[in-house]
């Protein structure tokens, strides 16, 4: 094939074809050379024009019609003649031993597929293609990082379940991926926010976490000006609880009776989880045939919903309000196992009731990339390393 022919199919700035040394069915090689007369001196920036030798560089490219394309680089090394020194020529088309092209390609497959599959598709080593996937996580992660972040979300995910864990951070207003600290502990989380340096942590202005202490003691060292609010999902959780208590209380029958359990409590226990406003007429009848024989299970029922009241309430007001409604409920006494719950509440209660004057934020950006992160470690079957997995998991949300 003619050299201006190939030029054209190859289209590579500032590459100019030497000649084709293969062009069969199954493989395509081209000599190429760089048509920069004068590059750089990487050490004093100084352009040299002085030639020291030629070195052939093997670079694969994009297929052409199904078939591997390998150019073969004259890769000039140079003599600076300010400094002295020799340097081989670098060329932005290059990376490595691949064209800058093919790079970005494979990595926009790595997102889709998993590295194994990425590499036997472009037909690369296993270790060429991860290490294609790290480098670029690790500039797409940083030039994150560097945005202003006013709304942060902190939660873990696991690596390998009950075994080693990652700390997720999410930007809440962009619902990107900022970073996967190793562990879920207190170091962990205070050793990212001192890297992100007091100005990135000064722009954040509400904090949104589960109910650990380890990160709750982070964010007050780091992130003390900001304001603190638990994730709605995991205190309703937690207020469940109580309820769930009760059931299984009211559900048991004296020893020796058959069934041993009330059959119609335990049918309604998933029924009993749901809030006043979203019952129809016909599950709000059964409801109240159950409450008419057990009091105290209605007792808990309402403590719940005046707990989930706490976050249907337009403002903080009305938010304490449902909190006094709560506790006239507990203070007769009808449902002890709430006692936990109370207790928890008090350690928590600034975190819980700050949501609605932080504009009611939420984790569940951060629950829905857990989930894409947990699909992701089913489909590599599992990850032993946390560089790749970080890689990986910001790539792929």
């Amino acid at each position: 094939m003619a050299r201006d022919v190939m030029s054209v199919r190859l289209w590579l700035p500032q590459v100019r074809v030497l000649g084709v040394l293969a062009d069969l069915p199954e493989r395509l090689v081209v000599r190429v050379a760089s048509t920069v007369v004068r590059p750089k001196c990487p050490h004093c920036s100084a352009p040299s024009g002085r030639t020291h030798d030629r070195r052939d560089n093997k670079v694969r490219d994009l297929e052409v019609s199904g078939r591997p394309v390998t150019l073969i680089w004259e890769r000039r090394r140079m003599v600076c003649e300010p400094c002295g020194r020799r340097f081989c020529e670098d060329h932005p088309a290059f990376e490595g031993r691949l064209t800058a092209r093919l790079a970005r390609r494979v990595v926009q497959d790595a997102q889709a597929m998993t590295v194994n599959a990425a590499a036997r598709r472009h037909r690369l080593g296993w270790g060429l293609v991860n290490a294609l996937v790290v480098a670029w996580a690790g500039l797409v992660g940083e030039h994150r990082r560097r945005r202003r972040c006013r709304l942060l979300l902190v939660d873990e995910t696991s690596i390998r379940r009950r075994h080693r864990y990652v700390t997720v951070l999410v930007n809440g207003d962009t619902g990107e991926v900022l970073a996967m600290v190793p562990h879920r502990s207190q170091a962990a989380l205070t050793a990212f926010l001192a890297a992100q340096g007091h100005k990135w942590c000064r722009g954040v202005k509400v904090v949104v976490s589960d109910g650990s202490k380890a990160y709750k003691a982070a964010i007050d060292a780091r992130l003390g000006h900001a304001r603190h609010v638990l994730d709605r999902f995991h205190v309703i959780r937690w207020f469940a609880a109580g309820l769930t208590a009760v059931r299984r209380d009211v559900q048991r029958r004296p020893e020796g009776a058959k069934p041993r359990f009330d059959p119609d409590v335990f049918r309604a226990r998933f029924l009993l989880m749901r809030r006043p406003d979203t019952l129809d007429a016909a599950e709000r009848e059964r409801l109240d045939g159950l409450f008419a024989a057990h009091p105290r299970l209605k007792a808990a029922w309402d403590a719940l919903g005046e707990l989930h009241n706490l976050y249907l309430a337009k403002d903080r007001k009305g938010a304490l309000e449902a909190l006094d409604r709560f506790a006239d409920i507990y203070g007769t006494g009808q449902i002890p196992e709430f006692s936990g719950i109370v207790d928890t509440f008090l350690a928590w209660h600034e975190q819980i009731l700050g949501w609605h004057r932080a504009g009611r934020p939420s984790n569940g950006p951060i629950e829905g990339t857990n989930n894409l992160l947990q699909v992701l470690r089913r489909k590599a079957h599992g990850f032993t390393n946390h560089a790749n997995f970080e890689a990986r998991g910001i790539l792929t949300t």
